[in-house]
């Protein structure tokens, strides 16, 4: 598994996932005033990196995986094929 694409992308995601929660912050305007609805642009923000980084990372592992289980199921397969082959010769 190859973890600088797997940082790399959770990076990436993490900041678009930063994005997103910044904007959202901006577009929908808290009607509360107390303390605990101040700063949610940075609330947002941070929750939505976390999501990010999480999904990016989470997503990119499960593409390196598929990748690996693919390359040894056709790997199995090709032995599979090599041994049923020399198996009906030696049948003959």
């Amino acid at each position: 598994m190859n973890a600088r694409l797997v940082a790399f992308s959770g990076f990436v995601t993490a900041f678009v996932g930063a994005e997103i929660g910044f904007i959202a912050a901006n577009l929908l305007p808290c009607p509360y005033t107390s303390q605990m609805y101040q700063n949610l642009e940075q609330k947002y923000a941070i929750i939505g990196a976390v999501a990010g980084l999480l999904i990016g990372s989470s997503q990119e592992m499960i593409r390196e995986l598929k990748q690996e289980q693919d390359a040894e199921e056709n790997l199995l397969r090709d032995l599979n094929k090599a041994i049923h082959s020399t198996t009906d010769k030696k049948n003959y």
